[in-house]
């Protein structure tokens, strides 16, 4: 009985030895893969990015570029959540860097934006390669980012409207509520002066009515 313990025992050990290191394995496995596919992703976009700044035919093109549209696919395979929202808006950016609203609220050209943005991707990418903590915002890229959803609100039509026809419309507003204010108060004062001259005539008329009843019994 004691034989019998033993053996199930063992087995026992060496079953869950067995599953351990196989899952052991397997994670690391994919680990590994995952680390491999990120480096892969992140040369990837590192060669993307510095082709977009280098290319000088996509600050005229209004199309988005190939580029673009390769390293916003690539960068769902950055296992690194900050890093690939990084990637993410600065992609963004390059795509709307053609709109005119979004150059006149930044106050920068597009060719330097451009090259701005693309020298702060590959820093993103850099560090993230070297698995350190990624760099801040420069201000020029910040600037741009704060001012991005007034200028798709603008170019999509739903801006405010001019500062010189809000006045006007409020200088308009407060001329017409004069004005019936005061056609108001001219109605209120002719109303008791047709009181007054109604009132007026009647006792006009009762006098001559009573002259005319005197002359009539003294005539008598």
């Amino acid at each position: 009985m004691n034989d019998f313990t033993l053996i199930i025992l063992g087995a026992a050990i060496s079953l869950v030895s067995s599953v351990s290191v196989t899952w052991l394995q397997a994670r690391y496995l994919r680990r590994t893969e995952l680390r491999a596919t990120a480096r892969e992703s992140t040369r990837q976009l590192t060669s993307m990015f510095i082709a977009e700044r280098d290319n000088p035919a996509e600050t005229t093109s209004k199309e988005p570029s190939a580029n673009l549209t390769e390293a916003e696919m690539t960068a769902a395979a950055l296992a690194d959540r900050r890093t690939r929202e990084r990637v993410r808006a600065l992609i963004r950016l390059l795509r709307e860097l053609k709109l005119p609203e979004l150059q006149e609220l930044s106050g920068t050209k597009p060719e330097r934006a451009r090259q701005q943005i693309c020298d702060h991707a590959l820093e993103v990418l850099g560090a993230h390669f070297r698995a350190e903590r990624i760099p801040g915002l420069p201000q020029s890229v910040r600037k741009i980012l704060d001012v991005e959803d007034e200028a798709l609100n603008i170019h999509a039509g739903g801006g405010t409207s001019k500062p010189d026809d809000t006045a006007a419309s409020e200088a308009s507003s407060a001329t017409g509520s004069a004005a019936n204010r005061g056609g108001a108060r001219r109605k209120s004062q002719a109303v008791p002066a047709d009181g007054k001259s109604a009132t007026k005539k009647t006792g006009d008329k009762g006098k001559e009515k009573d002259v005319d009843s005197s002359e009539f019994w003294n005539n008598d």
